[in-house]
């Protein structure tokens, strides 16, 4: 009996571990991606931080862009637990376009300096990853076409409206193009709420 409840829990306790491993290792490589730079931060300054040999950390990663595409991915789903949490049923459709418009703004101003990171391998690789930008705009696409029919919002062209809005925000929050130096400033995401009240309203 002792043996069979061993071996019905041992795979539990295995994927556990390893499910901890790979969170450490991710952690890591987020703190020094922040701190020091994507091209200054080695696999081995990630293992070393993580408490983990870089054989291991190849167990769970191929190269150092998958890892910085998971660090993205898992910052990616915290500021959209924590949109979803600031929302309910009852929420009007401005304001969780408002609401959306400042949790987009903190997750670029917040990864900034991954994000650059992750643009610049992708143009090296010749490989645009066009994930990350599809799920936002698939987001926003939806909220804004239900205000339209719910009558909180001006009909106005879906696509059109969803681009200039994420646009605008990425631009904006990144400091990008005419946006330059503008991203260093607190007010920026009331601006960019107030900008997007101003193009839904009805």
């Amino acid at each position: 009996m002792r043996y069979d409840i061993v071996v019905a829990t041992a795979p539990g306790r295995l994927e556990r571990r390893k499910a901890r491993t790979r969170a450490s290792i991710i952690t890591a490589a987020s703190k020094l991606f922040h701190e020091r730079g994507y091209e200054e931060t080695s696999i081995q300054h990630i293992a070393e931080l993580a408490d983990t040999g870089v054989g291991t950390l190849y167990g769970y990663f191929s190269s150092k862009d998958e890892i910085l595409r998971e660090v993205l991915q898992t910052e990616r789903d915290e500021a959209l637990d924590r949109y979803f949490a600031s929302i309910d049923r009852t929420t009007p459709y401005m304001e969780r376009a408002c609401m959306a418009v400042l949790a987009l703004a903190a997750y670029l101003r917040n990864n900034r300096t991954i994000l650059t990171a992750a643009f610049q391998v992708s143009a090296r690789n010749r490989q645009i990853d066009e994930s990350q930008a599809e799920w936002l705009h698939a987001g926003f696409r939806d909220m804004v076409q239900a205000g339209v029919a719910a009558g909180e919002f001006r009909d106005l062209p879906l696509d059109a409206t969803v681009r200039m809005l994420v646009g605008t925000i990425m631009l904006a929050m990144l400091g990008i193009g005419n946006w330059a130096g503008e991203d260093e400033k607190p007010e920026l995401p009331e601006t960019l709420v107030t900008l997007t009240r101003a193009i839904l309203a009805r």
